[in-house]
């Protein structure tokens, strides 16, 4: 597993739509919080980390030991 930076928000941890701030930027709505990150300003990708773990590649069964 190799860890790389989030793509959701650049590394920084914070929710990309309300920029950390856990407010809803969007006026039409009437919810106070931001629906992506529910209030917590961390980003909902990697849990305010700013890394998340990158798997490495499967080898993918092309079933032809049944041949």
């Amino acid at each position: 597993m190799t860890r790389a930076v989030c793509i959701a928000c650049n590394g920084t941890g914070k929710c990309a739509d309300c920029d950390g701030t856990g407010v809803n930027t969007h006026l039409n709505q009437s919810e106070p919080k931001c629906r992506s990150c529910a209030g917590s300003g961390t980003c909902s990708d990697c849990q305010g980390t700013g890394r998340y773990y990158q798997l490495p590649p499967t080898i993918q069964d092309l079933g032809l030991d049944k041949l």
